[in-house]
């Protein structure tokens, strides 16, 4: 009798999971007791970052994203770590190349097995950039092959990206769909055509949940010839998030797969989740209904939390489809660029200042303005519509940042620019992220990052740093406590 096909599986929980779901506000204590467990089911590798948290960590979290990845190594010993990011280290911004090499150090410095790397326009010579300054840090690159829907992208543009990306030997290649976007029937021509084309390099398959179809895409894709697969565990699976790994895996071997995973392991995973959810009272995976529109504005998994989040912030949360909708004319007009950072929030950015404004390209931010002044690449800078080209950059900012193109610095000035004398590379890399006075801020605050107390104790060491609950009363047989906020914002007569 034949062995049953191995199917391996890369944990996205607490990276795109989280992400997606929560608007990355997942805090590192809520994370380190779930990675234990994660290191001990059997995962291929487990996400823990992106390139993108480290705003909101320091910002908003108090947190510092080393000590995460520190923290990361310690509780997850045995299980590559694998961060993800794009084709600049700080998404919205053109950064120099010694920057990058020395993020790349640092990450293997910090025991970071593997890199997910993306390029906005599937470009081979950024991955090939990539793949080197990985290679001299010691760690491997898997090169993101990001699907799209447009009259340019074609089974046979897939096939010919798969055979370059092959090319430059990297240590896996992901059929990545952020937005998703791919149905079985799609796939169905779409995987024969990467993987006739990717050799004995293998192949990884990463989707999201956003129109219900993400569990089943999956299954095709492992039943077409993709024998790894990117899923979380649930509450972080579902809705805009990935696939849940539970079902998954109980599909695959209904289908005769052999899934290499402890699924008893997880259930604590699951369980521990929930309460931080409840707690905090953060949202939870469901499963989505089939929605034909989210072919058109294209809106990634992990984007989509954060728009509903920002929105909701701005009192605006009753124009989401209003926004959707808009991002899919941006889309067309900027040439149907790939729906992933950072030309999705670029789009996104785009439309919302177009709806505010009552009119297309009134105004417009300076990303906008160098995308049309080919800084981030001239394929995409030709691929505009003239018209818009045209009236984007038909203003005094559009000539000023005309005369001052992004440049190549080296260390000795990124240093002298943002630390000088005395600060390590880490703290330059925070101050870069966000600004000196934010990591001052952060550092000051002291912000816990392991697991608090248990019990009583630990309830109430929780409740005190939630801004959500402002009154508990714990009663026993023998106690009755009370305890009572006391913020500026919220003086209330004590009982």
């Amino acid at each position: 009798m034949a062995q049953a096909q191995e199917i391996r599986f890369v944990d996205t929980t607490i990276r795109d999971g989280q992400q997606s779901l929560w608007a990355t506000n997942m805090r590192t204590a809520v994370m380190l007791p779930a990675l234990e467990q994660l290191d001990r089911a059997g995962f291929d590798a487990i996400e823990i970052h992106a390139n993108s948290f480290e705003k909101k960590m320091v910002r908003e979290l108090l947190e510092n994203p080393f000590d995460r990845l520190r923290l990361a190594r310690e509780h997850a010993p045995n299980t590559r770590l694998r961060i993800i990011r794009g084709r600049y280290l700080t998404s919205f911004q053109i950064a120099p190349l010694a920057l990058e090499k020395l993020w790349y150090e640092l990450m293997g410095a910090y025991g970071i097995e593997e890199v997910r790397t993306s390029d906005s326009s599937n470009t081979v010579a950024v991955w090939k950039k990539h793949i080197e300054m990985a290679r001299a840090a010691g760690v491997d690159t898997i090169i993101n092959l990001i699907f799209s829907i447009s009259p340019r992208h074609t089974d046979d543009y897939y096939a010919r990206k798969a055979r370059e990306a092959a090319a430059l030997r990297p240590y896996r290649i992901c059929l990545k769909d952020p937005g998703a976007l791919l149905t079985p029937k799609r796939l169905q021509t779409l995987v024969p055509s990467i993987l006739a084309e990717t050799g004995d390099i293998p192949v990884e398959f990463h989707t999201h949940c956003n129109t219900g179809l993400g569990g089943l895409c999956t299954l095709e894709a492992i039943e077409l010839g993709i024998h790894c697969v990117n899923t979380a565990v649930p509450p972080m699976a579902e809705g805009s998030s990935n696939p849940s790994t539970f079902d998954v895996a109980r599909n695959a071997r209904v289908l005769g797969y052999n899934t290499l995973l402890d699924e008893e392991v997880l259930k604590p995973v699951e369980q521990g989740l929930l309460r931080a959810a409840r707690q905090d009272g953060m949202p939870v995976g469901v499963p989505q209904t089939y929605d034909a529109s989210h072919y058109i504005h294209q809106v990634p998994g992990g984007m989509i939390s954060n728009l509903r989040f920002q929105l909701g912030r701005a009192g605006l949360a009753d124009r989401l489809h209003e926004v959707l909708d808009e991002i899919g004319w941006v889309r067309r007009d900027f040439g149907y660029p790939i729906m992933v950072t950072p030309y999705s929030q670029f789009m996104g950015a785009q439309a919302m200042m177009n709806i505010l404004a009552g009119e297309r390209y009134r105004t417009v931010s300076d990303e906008i303005i160098q995308y049309a002044l080919g800084f981030w690449g001239e394929d995409e800078r030709e691929a505009i519509d003239p018209e818009v080209r045209d009236k984007v950059l038909d203003r005094p900012r559009a000539r000023e940042l005309e005369k001052s193109p992004p440049r190549e610095i080296d260390l000795d000035e990124l240093r002298a620019r943002h630390s000088g004398k005395g600060i390590s590379d880490e703290e330059m890399l925070l101050r870069i992220f966000t600004d000196a006075e934010s990591v001052e801020v952060m550092r000051a605050a002291k912000t816990p990052m392991r697991p608090g107390p248990a019990g009583i104790a630990g309830l109430i060491d929780q409740v005190s740093r939630s801004q959500r609950v402002k009154f508990l009363q714990i009663q026993g047989k023998d106690m009755n406590l009370c305890l009572q906020g006391s913020r500026a914002d919220d003086q209330r007569a004590k009982p």
